[in-house]
Parts: structure tokens; C-alpha cells; sequence
């Protein structure tokens, strides 16, 4: 019904999965990458860390995405740092933004997996857990899996199941997987990053200034590999876990009302009321809409993204 990480799948495979994300004008590039304090492997996924505060933050971003979908929030968050408050592990999944590809499957349990580990190697007590599209389903699966810890967890236009696969049957959602892995797995570099141009522009991001750096950050990623978590991710629906979700956790919705046109006009009212209904299992969940911005709320309204983020961090117990 409505748009999330799933609407790549809308721009490139032409799968019947309606997105409804939306639009405004120009903007200044991408932020540059901040320096890290030490970047290291840690199982299949690869970490940088900034920062040295007591209060952990791990940032996951989404599909096809690296660390530079989070560049400019890591800046905002240790700009109004000056007590040391927060070390932030920013997180790059296998196969994404130049990285291997996983040799283990399936992927997201290995995910979670290294992420448990990760934890443990490195004392990480609590985290707040901010994932960007499929980084926020991770987010979720991370938080019914051990919301004890846990501090809170933030899901940025990343939902538990794929909207347009909500009421699909398992035959259906097989059928999608396997379009969705075999679309991606035939694109060539060049058939990659015509792709992704074309994502950015109708779907990801409201700025024009910003699609092409976006889609050749994201074409670095390996083609194949998207398949994999894409199909992965259709396959999944952690709705009957929902309920495990006793920590704070925000759900950061898109909406801008220039692209509400038809046959999927929905108003943000409705826009936010689906959003709900898929988190209805989730005693603390909390729809947050941000508008006007599409699918990279945080590229699009860093200001008041970053404004929520802030707010949510302060308030969780640690």
C-alpha cells in the first residue's frame, strides 16, 4: 500500500509494490565523511567509530547504502556533543558500498549474529540501534530478539514487513523473492547505476543536487548482494514478534504532499495510520512523520531529523 525500502524494488525489478513517498527542491551535497576513531571488521560487517562517550549509538543503513547515508547525522550528533556524550558505531553491511559480499546465509541471521558478537567484543553496553530502510527492519529483528540489550531502537522508514506483501501468502511472497533476486542479480555496473539514478530521482530523495552522488554511492555496492537482502527482506514478517518490543522505539515516517497524487494520493493521516497498523503488535512503538521528505528522511530534513533523533536519545534511560 505504502512506500518504504521496498520501493528500490518499485524503481528497478517494476514489481506492483505502490510506493507513497514525496517530494521538494534543491539542495547542498552530501556531507563529507567525518573522521573516525578507528574503523574494524567485526564478523561480515565492517564498523567505523566516532565519537568517545559513555552512551553508545549504532547506526545501520539501508538498502544498497554505506556509512555516507549517515555522515551528516554523526556530524549534527557530535557537533551538540561537547560533553563527550555519545561513541556512534556506524555499521556497513556485507556486500554494500564496496564491501564482500557474505559468504553466510541466511543474511540476516548472520547479521544479527555479528552484531551480538560485536557487542560483546567491544563492552558496547545498551546501544540506541538507528536503522535507515532495511537497516530498520534489522533494528527491529535486533529488538525482539533482545530488547534487554538494548536501550531503544529508531526505524527510519523501515517497517517489519514489506507493505505492499502485508496480506501476501507464503506462495506470493516467494514468487516476489525470486523476481526481486533475479532482477538484481542481472544488472550489469553501468544497467546498476542507471538504476539506482533513476531510484534516487523518483523515490529516495526530494533534492535534484544530491541523485547523482547518491546513486553512485549506492551503485558501489554489489548488485547481486542487493538481490540477496532485498529477497531476504520480502520473505520476512516479524509482526508476531512485535509484541517482545518492551524498550523506546520510534518510527521516523516520510510524507510530503506534492507527490500524493493518483492512484496513491493517500493523505499523511492515512499515510501514518497504515504505518501504525503495522506496528499495532508493538507496546511502545511511535509513529513520527516528517514532512516534507521522501525515503532518505535524514538527507532530505536534516534539520528535523535530526531534531527528533536528538530528542529520542535524550530521553531514553541508558
Amino acid at each position: 500500500m505504502f512506500g518504504f525500502h521496498g520501493v528500490r524494488v518499485v524503481a528497478i525489478a517494476g514489481l506492483t509494490l505502490a510506493a507513497a513517498c514525496f517530494g521538494i527542491a534543491s539542495a547542498a551535497p552530501l556531507a563529507s565523511a567525518p573522521a573516525a576513531v578507528v574503523s574494524f571488521e567485526s564478523g561480515t560487517l565492517h564498523v567505523d567509530v566516532y565519537g568517545h562517550g559513555p552512551r553508545s549509538v549504532v547506526l545501520i543503513p539501508g538498502l544498497a547504502s554505506g556509512p555516507w547515508s549517515w555522515y551528516g547525522t554523526i556530524d549534527a550528533l557530535l557537533a551538540g556533543d561537547g560533553s563527550g556524550r555519545y561513541t556512534i558505531y556506524s555499521l556497513t553491511l556485507p556486500g554494500f558500498d564496496g564491501r564482500p559480499p557474505s559468504e553466510k546465509t541466511p543474511l540476516f541471521d548472520t547479521f544479527a549474529s555479528d552484531f551480538w558478537a560485536l557487542l560483546a567484543a567491544k563492552n558496547i553496553s545498551k546501544p540506541v540501534v538507528v536503522g535507515h530502510s532495511l537497516g530498520g527492519t534489522l533494528a527491529i529483528a535486533l529488538a525482539e530478539e533482545h530488547p534487554e540489550r538494548l536501550a531503544g531502537i529508531v526505524a527510519v522508514d523501515g517497517l517489519p514487513v514489506f507493505p505492499g506483501l502485508a496480506n501476501a501468502t507464503p506462495a506470493q511472497r516467494q514468487a516476489v523473492a525470486q523476481q526481486i533476486y533475479a532482477t538484481f542479480a542481472g544488472l550489469d555496473a553501468a544497467g546498476e547505476l542507471s538504476a539506482e539514478r533513476t531510484y534516487m530521482a523518483s523515490v529516495a530523495t526530494n533534492q535534484p543536487a544530491l541523485v547523482d552522488e547518491m546513486a553512485a554511492d549506492a551503485a558501489r555496492s554489489d548488485a547481486k548482494s542487493i538481490g540477496e537482502w532485498a529477497s531476504e527482506d520480502a520473505l520476512t514478517d516479524l509482526r508476531p514478534a512485535l509484541n517482545r518490543i518492551t524498550i523506546p522505539f520510534l518510527e521516523i515516517m516520510p510524507y510530503n504532499p506534492p507527490d500524493a497524487v493518483p492512484p496513491t494520493n493517500y493523505t499523511q493521516a492515512q499515510t501514518q495510520a497504515f504505518y501504525e497498523s503495522l506496528l499495532a503488535g508493538a507496546p511502545t512503538a511511535r509513529v513520527l512523520a516528517i514532512a516534507p521528505s521522501r525515503h532518505f528522511v535524514m538527507l532530505d530534513r536534516p534539520d528535523a531529523f535530526d531534531t527528533a533523533l536528538t530528542q529520542f536519545l535524550t530521553s531514553v534511560n541508558y
